[in-house]
């Protein structure tokens, strides 16, 4: 469905080709189905989410795909155990990185970005998910990361949406 043949996809019912990358479909839900806001109402405030998103979508994510794995594993001759080494690395600088703004900044609340649901916080658990479920890394020098991730996997949509509940193992 998506010309890149990665995921994610999004195949409307009105037709039309699907949309694609994660970051553009969540804004058109949060632009078509305003209810909850996925993004701030005020500017400054959608600036920060979508920044602490992108880190996790941008910075974080790429690099552990499937195609980046498969390229390590097959081109550069990575073994498992290297390959893993590297994709638990820059799965954790990005957490790390959202970690710097979380612990310090006044806007993070019960969430990323005060105390409703933002992108940002569906951008970091799904980085999180990679940082525990698949490359078994520690995750105590991020604790307000963890906090929020916590939270999030007390909600239905969050809980059921995990990779490893989904048929093909998820990532």
């Amino acid at each position: 469905m998506n010309p890149q043949r990665v995921v994610p996809a999004l195949v409307l019912d009105e037709g039309g080709p699907p949309l694609f990358q994660s970051l553009a479909i969540l804004e058109y839900i949060d632009e078509t189905h305003p209810q909850p806001r996925l993004l701030p109402q005020d500017a400054r405030g959608r600036a920060r989410v979508r920044g602490l998103a992108l880190i996790a979508a941008a910075d974080g994510h790429p690099l552990i795909v499937p195609r980046v794995r498969n390229y390590l594993e097959k081109e550069m001759r990575q073994d498992e155990a290297a390959r893993n080494r590297w994709l638990a690395h820059w799965t954790m600088r990005a957490l790390e990185a959202i970690e710097s703004h979380l612990s310090r900044e006044k806007e993070t609340g019960r969430f990323c970005h005060g105390n409703e649901l933002t992108i940002a916080d569906i951008c970091m658990a799904s980085q999180v998910i990679g940082a525990l479920a698949y490359f078994n890394c520690d995750t105590s020098a991020v604790p307000s990361i963890m906090r929020i991730y916590n939270q999030c996997m007390e909600i239905e949509a969050f809980s059921r949406a995990h990779p490893l509940k989904q048929g093909a193992g998820g990532h």
